[in-house]
């Protein structure tokens, strides 16, 4: 690629585009969306480029994330019963702090419970 700047030409090196097998996230590209970046929230805890607490940050970023979805499609379809991945990102997390790990499944069994009693009462309407 080259760019004209007044009577000059500077040459720009084409992007490189790593290879799919050899591609290793930063920890910003995971932190920001670590569900596109990594295929299982385990893959996370098992990196071995990542700190341990690396990997509870980005553990944590993803289980709000995966806490929103819970809380958004229980309110929008409670009859679909939609899950996230929320239990198998909290099960990563446990080893790395559990206290968060806990307070996010309580707060993921609310939402649940929440669901189960729209839908039983929608049930009741019909």
């Amino acid at each position: 690629m080259e760019i004209a700047t007044q009577n000059t030409t500077l040459e720009r090196p084409a992007p490189h585009l790593r290879a799919e097998s050899a591609f290793e996230p930063s920890f910003v590209e995971a932190l920001v969306d670590p569900v596109n970046v990594f295929d299982h929230p385990r893959q996370v805890a098992e990196h071995p480029g990542f700190t341990r607490e690396e990997k509870r940050t980005i553990l944590l970023s993803w289980a709000r994330d995966e806490l929103v979805a819970e809380q958004v499609t229980s309110r929008l379809a409670p009859e679909l019963g939609i899950r996230s991945r929320v239990d198998a990102v909290l099960d990563a997390l446990a080893p790395f702090d559990g206290a968060a790990a806990a307070e996010y499944t309580s707060a993921v069994a609310l939402i649940r419970s929440r669901r189960s009693k729209c839908r039983l009462a929608r049930r009741g309407e019909s």
